[in-house]
């Protein structure tokens, strides 16, 4: 993998980001906003979670958030996020729509440098598609250069009825992270609260009261599996280069009332010496938040439908989710033979 430049490797990376999180960004804060939703602890000892396992009730709470956000008649927010790469600060904001019957959309733009990004995701309740458009402005001689665009395609219903189909062929089984797979394949907000429940360990549940607004935060840790897996997918230098932008800690800020998700934040240990028995400062590294939220109101339904550009192909990803939730559910099902074969084999 050629190293790329630490602005365009930068710009990257908090593209990807956005686009996989479903989110849209935005730096500075004021002061103000900050006590709006409550600011992020300036330390905190991240080794101070000890369990190895998600607190059952933290994914409790995530799964009733999840299927409140799929049973909602609607759902309108202005989404904002800020991306901390480094020395670049990235800013962006959109829009998030949705509606029943898996239906969203999420719309936003960003830049950094020379270089502008364009990002859309729209799911008409079949097919979702997405599209991630790089442009880098020539600025010295006023010049807009040939835009990089990057479109894919996935069947949600394909793999919802496979995953539907593993469950029912297996209803003894645990197979959750299979069925989070399978969610995180649909896209819009319940697809991050999917990919956070897969991948983090989560500590207990706590509250918290802003103003006169009520919050259940949810906080965990990346499994040190699933690190492992992404940065062994990258190869050895994609994965050095991602490895520093990878955060070590998530927080959720649900509102009780409604458990929507109106706050994310990705915090990341500051690198460096720390005093001896001192906790290791944490910055936050993505913060997304979801601003004026109307919800179960009517809402134009041309937004959900999508115009592909002339002359561009889809890559399709449907067979990538799949094949993830089938090695999700043969992890769990094979295991006991595993273990029968282990004991066979003291014996």
């Amino acid at each position: 993998m050629k190293k790329l430049s630490k602005l365009t490797f930068a710009f990257m990376v908090a593209f990807a980001i956005v686009g996989h999180v479903a989110g849209v960004f935005a730096w500075q804060e004021s002061t103000e906003k900050k006590a709006e939703k409550g600011g992020e602890a300036a330390s905190e000892d991240v080794s101070a979670i000890p369990s190895t396992t998600s607190d059952p009730n933290a994914v409790d709470l995530l799964d009733q958030a999840k299927t409140r956000l799929f049973e909602r008649r609607s759902v309108q927010a202005d989404v904002v996020q800020t991306v901390s790469l480094g020395e670049y600060r990235v800013r962006s904001s959109g829009k998030y729509v949705s509606a029943t019957g898996f239906r969203h959309r999420l719309q936003y733009q960003l830049s950094l440098g020379d270089l502008t990004g364009e990002f859309l995701e729209v799911c008409d309740g079949q097919i979702l598609h997405t599209r991630r458009q790089i442009t880098p402005v020539n600025n010295k001689f006023d010049a807009v250069a040939q835009p990089e665009t990057e479109m894919t395609r996935r069947d949600i219903q394909r793999i919802r009825r496979e995953a539907l189909g593993i469950k029912d062929g297996n209803p003894t089984a645990d197979l959750s992270d299979a069925l989070r797979a399978a969610e995180a394949g649909l896209g819009g907000l319940p697809a991050i609260l999917a990919m956070i429940e897969r991948t983090m360990i989560l500590e207990p549940v706590r509250t918290q009261t802003v103003g006169d607004r009520d919050y259940f935060v949810l906080q965990g840790r990346m499994r040190p599996d699933r690190q492992k897996e992404l940065l062994t997918g990258l190869g050895s230098a994609g994965g050095q280069q991602v490895a520093g932008f990878l955060p070590d800690l998530v927080r959720v800020y649900l509102e009780q009332e409604t458990l929507f998700p109106e706050k994310f934040v990705y915090l990341k240990k500051v690198s460096g010496k720390k005093e001896e028995g001192a906790a290791r400062p944490l910055v936050p590294l993505i913060t997304i938040e979801y601003d004026n939220v109307i919800l179960d109101q009517p809402l134009q339904e041309s937004q959900f439908i999508y115009m592909a550009p002339p002359g561009l192909e889809e890559r399709d990803e449907t067979a990538m989710y799949i094949e993830m939730m089938r090695q999700a559910a043969n992890a769990v099902l094979t295991q006991p033979e595993a273990e029968g074969a282990g004991k066979e084999k003291a014996e």
